[in-house]
């Protein structure tokens, strides 16, 4: 298995996921109950994550950005942009 560069949490929250996307160098994107996240890591390449609702809205009268995520899985490899680790989350979602 792969050493990730890009420490993923178990445990977060959309609004702390942005905090830690460098602008332009990745995203968060919500895809129905799940959240795919991709992020360069200190030596320029990709990395990508998912993560899993464990609040609602409607449990927590909270945003959606500030309800706890799941780490699900992290992508074993890298990728050469963010556009290539956004659809192996995708497809993996």
């Amino acid at each position: 298995m792969k050493k990730h560069e890009i420490n993923f949490l178990q445990t977060t929250t959309i609004e702390h996921l942005q905090d830690k996307i460098p602008c332009c160098y990745g995203g968060a994107l919500t895809f129905g109950e799940k959240t795919l996240v991709t992020m360069v890591n200190w030596r320029g390449q990709y990395e990508a994550a998912i993560y899993e609702f464990i609040e609602t809205p409607e449990e927590t009268g909270l945003g959606e950005i500030e309800c706890r995520l799941n780490l699900v899985e992290i992508a074993d490899e890298t990728f050469k942009d963010g556009g290539h680790a956004m659809q192996w989350a995708l497809s993996r979602a």
